[in-house]
């Protein structure tokens, strides 16, 4: 089962920008805006989602191979994502300023994991055995809410 940008419990993307946000919002931080990557896209994969695919793949003995799995619906960007959230959490979307990867490490001391352009995974497989993720921007409101 291969996955991408996994949100679940313990830090992750999501919890991290809604503190960004959180704190762009308090005016005595001095945190005035974030800058979030904008040249990597896909879609987040909620770890109940992806205990549902495996579960589900084992249980109806589906064919033996490699399950791609993340949320349905559109493919975004991270700074596409951090404005969702901040959006969400504090009304302060315009806060996130897109940056290029390249940009973004630029300033960077030491070697960088490379990071691939378009994490979009092929869901056709895991649909053929009957299995359909939901659409992550709804799961992300819902997150949202727990947090």
């Amino acid at each position: 089962m291969r996955s991408s940008w996994v949100i679940g419990e313990g830090h992750n993307f999501v919890k991290t920008m809604k503190g960004l946000s959180d704190r762009v919002a308090d005016p005595e931080d001095g945190l005035e805006r974030v800058t979030v990557v904008d040249d990597q896209l896909g879609r987040l994969t909620f770890t109940r989602d992806m205990a549902g695919a495996i579960f589900h793949v084992l249980g109806t003995h589906a064919p033996y191979g490699t399950y791609d799995c993340t949320g349905s619906g559109a493919v975004k960007s991270w700074a596409d994502i951090a404005r969702d959230v901040f959006e969400a959490a504090n009304g302060n979307g315009d806060k996130v300023v897109p940056v290029s990867t390249a940009d973004y490490y630029a300033s960077a001391e030491g070697p960088i994991a490379p990071r691939p352009v378009h994490s979009a995974l092929d869901l056709s497989r895991l649909e053929s055995v009957g299995f359909h993720t939901p659409d992550w921007e709804e799961e992300l409101g819902e997150y949202l809410k727990t947090l």
